[in-house]
């Protein structure tokens, strides 16, 4: 009986001090794992600072545990830690799985190593870059690994809404009993870009992932047709307003902040109640820089929908949280997609401001396009509308301003534009 025993604590130390030195070992991805992005060429340690194996720069790692100075990483069947500041967050690109057949996820950047799992045709994956000429590292949830990369192509992007009928939740993979990471208010813009057996996968300027495809529409044929706003008379001096929608946002709003300053540019800003609620001092530093507030409701909800009460709910709501942030209320109005009636002008008490060109920016998100439309519409007088919750709207501005700057151009609030 002894000898058995003896021989057993052989056998497990030996296999003990196999599982340390074994590079075949992996963990399953936590929910909501976090993949980050080696800066430098580095090694993997284990628990004892050994060196388990080489790193080269710029391959994605799943974090399992970070603490101050060492994260605990798994890159391919390797567990272990590298210094934390070896490590950048990624930023994925969305890809769609199309194949013959469901493509297998690997351990390793080879069809011979274990198989994590399979990916559903149509479904959206993350995906962080090369291992190799064939292979690449995505993730779906909880299945992340390698895959062969003829099996993804880039997806089509189709312009949709949210049903202004309740808001809706946003969840990590299509299925109803995984995780929930966020919610996307009714009524506002995303873009699809698959719909599989009754899942959407959308994707915003903050919030990317899978929604019931029955709380989706399309949006209209064709934009509504504003009512036409009061134009300002013609100045003898060429001044022009640049207003900006749907904010404040805490990092496309900053950008603008700073461009406008560049080129001592006045500004109106349109802003969101729940925005100002969710990011008060982002609204601060654009008052605190000289520009003009506008109150643009506070969920964005299309007024002429509504009923009366709720109309006023709508503005002085976003009054009330604005006068708290920045010690007033706002000084001009926008109704949300630029739709009003006499119910809702009857409930203003400061001017009811549209625009004279709509840049689009929301719809093409491309700052070429931006600059063309200023470029070939602007004049003395105009009103811009764009939108400070794009990235590609910030892009487009230096441009907008330079060339407006070389054309005589004074950038004004919409207040001063219209002498109130």
């Amino acid at each position: 009986m002894r000898k058995i025993l003896y021989f057993l604590l052989i056998v497990f130390c030996f296999v003990g001090i196999s599982i340390v030195n074994n590079e075949h070992v992996h963990a399953a991805v936590p929910s909501s794992a976090t993949i980050k992005i080696t800066t430098i060429d580095t090694e993997i340690y284990d628990e004892i600072q050994q060196k388990l194996v080489p790193l080269t720069k710029e391959s994605p790692v799943i974090v399992l545990s970070e603490a101050d100075e060492w994260t605990e990483i798994q890159y391919k069947t390797v567990i272990g830690s590298i210094p934390s500041n070896y490590l950048k967050p990624a930023n994925p690109q969305y890809m769609l799985v199309q194949a013959k057949e469901e493509p297998s996820v690997f351990v390793t950047n080879t069809p011979q190593s274990e198989i994590k799992g399979k990916l559903h045709l149509n479904t959206i994956v993350e995906l962080y870059g090369s291992a190799t000429a064939d292979f690449v590292f995505i993730k779906y949830g909880q299945l992340a690994g390698f895959v062969n990369k003829q099996a993804l192509v880039k997806p089509i992007s189709k312009a949709m809404f949210i049903k202004d009928s309740a808001d809706i939740v946003v969840r990590e993979i299509a299925s109803s009993s995984s995780t929930e990471i966020g919610v996307l208010r009714k009524n506002s813009p995303v873009k699809m870009l698959t719909n599989i057996k009754g899942w959407a996968f959308v994707t915003t300027e903050k919030l990317s992932g899978y929604v019931l495809t029955n709380g989706l529409i399309t949006p209209p044929a064709e934009k509504e047709e504003p009512v036409k706003p009061v134009i300002p008379k013609q100045a003898a001096d060429k001044k022009i307003a640049l207003t900006f929608d749907d904010g404040p946002h805490p990092k496309v709003t900053r950008q603008i902040l700073k461009t406008l300053e560049k080129y001592e540019a006045k500004a109106t800003f349109f802003v969101v109640g729940q925005e100002v609620k969710e990011h008060p001092e982002i609204l601060k530093e654009v008052h605190n820089a000289g520009h003009e507030i506008g109150n643009h409701t506070f969920n964005h909800e299309k007024l002429t929908k509504l009923k009366p009460e709720k109309i006023k709910q709508q503005i002085q709501s976003a009054d009330t949280i604005i006068k708290s942030t920045i010690g007033h209320q706002a000084t001009v109005f926008r109704p949300p997609y630029g739709s009003y009636d006499k119910t809702i002008t009857d409930q203003l008490t400061v001017p009811n401001v549209l625009w004279t060109i709509d840049t689009l920016d929301w719809k093409h998100r491309d700052p070429k396009k931006t600059v063309l439309a200023v470029k070939e519409r602007a004049k003395n007088g105009s009103i811009i509308l764009m939108h400070d919750i794009h990235q590609a709207t910030a892009d487009a501005l230096d441009e907008v301003l330079a060339m407006l700057q070389k054309q005589g151009y004074e950038f004004v609030t919409v207040s001063d534009l219209l002498g109130k």
